[in-house]
């Protein structure tokens, strides 16, 4: 057991925190690089915006499917290998996206590209970090899943840098190289077990490294032990209120989603240019990191539950100030839906942990992801036909704040005895 007295040396994980940061920031790729893909992809090769648009649901349904198949994988197989795997089929998706002339390949490459960085990202990468973190893992979690707000801030940018330099066929470049960038740092610096680095979990300390580390060995300290970890998971996946908590969680990542391909075109729809429009992302971005950042930290200190109730009142804030239209509310709003898109996925990875430890984690996030996951490939297309419908996305933004309040009323209604009910029951 990790003594209280201990120090934490927590940057001798570098690797595994720039590792992490890195595959956050990629799985933007797809659905935000859309904001300005799409309309140089329809002046170039024809095709519809809106319709490319309305594709990233499609694309995201891939997620669930890479999702569920990447949770089954790591309860038996080594984390770090799959993901390797998730990067050769991403940069295989990219590379497709580049050059397809038909728009039936292209919109294969994307489920593909999609599919695999969010498996990458979302699904195989908190196994990691729930591996050499099981106590901390929502102050870490908070940490590396700043780059979800970055890659959705500077997606835009970095497509129209490999746009401007190598035309519409090379614009997936950069992102290709930060991927290759990751899988040597991957396999160079990163075990699936700090124990194998010759560390010891959370704290970092210098221990004596071990080959194989599995599960059932690794301490944990404040966690259930294995046998009672792993016999919550399995009573959790047969309880209804796992599911349906799932489902409502799955409401913060269709706000996430949907809001993180369209944030452009409602601004647009105020009249901001095209550069003032980058310009805004970007300066929101910055404070959703943070926000990112405080939220693990939030969910670590007061819980789980704290901290997903804090994530659907500031996703409800964030639209509100961004109906306002004025220039100061748009830019918190901005801030506001970038710390709802960087902490939503926080939080299947808490509650996993925080109830089930390093033993009941990657069962029980196998699941719960997905679910989240099938829910949230509605986003999209939820605010895109909202828009399309009535003419405004300030209405498929009010919409939006709407879902939220009635994801925020559920979710404190089925907690309210616990996460599970009262024991679990």
């Amino acid at each position: 057991m990790t003594s209280s007295a201990s120090v934490n040396h927590t940057l001798r994980a570098w690797p595994l925190l720039l590792f992490a940061t890195a595959c956050y920031f990629i799985t933007s790729t797809v659905g935000s690089s859309m904001n300005v893909a799409a309309g140089i992809l329809e002046a170039e090769r024809g095709w519809s915006a809106t319709l490319i648009t309305s594709m990233i649901s499609v694309a995201s349904l891939g997620n669930v499917l890479f999702g569920f198949i990447a949770g089954r994988i790591c309860l038996k197989h080594s984390p770090k290998l799959l993901c390797v795997a998730w990067a050769v089929l991403y940069l295989v998706g990219l590379a497709l996206m580049g050059i397809s002339r038909e728009f039936s390949i292209f919109v294969v490459a994307m489920v593909l590209a999609n599919a695999a960085s969010s498996a990458w990202g979302y699904n195989t990468v908190p196994v990691l970090i729930t591996n050499w973190f099981p106590t901390r893992k929502g102050t870490i979690q908070g940490l590396v899943s700043a780059g979800i707000p970055l890659g959705a801030g500077f997606a835009s940018m970095v497509f129209n840098l490999g746009y401007g330099r190598w035309g519409i066929d090379g614009a997936y470049i950069p992102f290709m190289v930060v991927a290759g960038m990751s899988i040597a740092l991957l396999i160079l610096g990163i075990s699936d077990f700090p124990e194998q680095r010759g560390l010891l979990p959370d704290t970092m300390e210098r221990c004596e490294p071990h080959d194989h580390v599995p599960v059932q060995a690794a301490e944990k300290v404040d966690a259930p032990s294995d046998a009672v970890g792993d016999a919550a998971a399995k009573a959790a996946l047969r309880n209804p209120r796992f599911i349906i908590i799932s489902c409502v969680l799955g409401l913060q990542l269709l706000y996430a989603g949907g809001l993180m391909v369209q944030i452009a075109p409602r601004l647009f729809e105020l009249g901001y240019s095209m550069d003032q429009a980058v310009n805004a992302m970007l300066v929101s971005a910055g404070f959703a990191c943070a926000g990112s950042f405080i939220c693990g930290a939030i969910g670590d200190r007061f819980g789980s539950r704290v901290g997903v109730i804090l994530s659907f009142v500031l996703g409800i804030a964030g639209i509100l100030a961004n109906l306002t239209g004025t220039t100061v509310c748009v830019y918190a709003s901005l801030a506001l839906i970038g710390i709802v898109t960087g902490s939503a996925d926080n939080w299947p990875v808490n509650i996993c942990a925080e109830y089930f430890g390093r033993d009941g984690f990657t069962r029980t996030f196998g699941v719960m992801l997905p679910i989240i996951q099938l829910v949230g490939a509605a986003g999209p297309s939820f605010f895109a036909l909202i828009a399309g419908a009535t003419g405004s996305y300030a209405t498929s933004y009010a919409a939006g704040a709407a879902l939220m309040l009635v994801g925020l009323l559920a979710f404190v209604a089925l907690t309210r005895g616990g996460m599970l009910g009262k024991d679990g029951e």
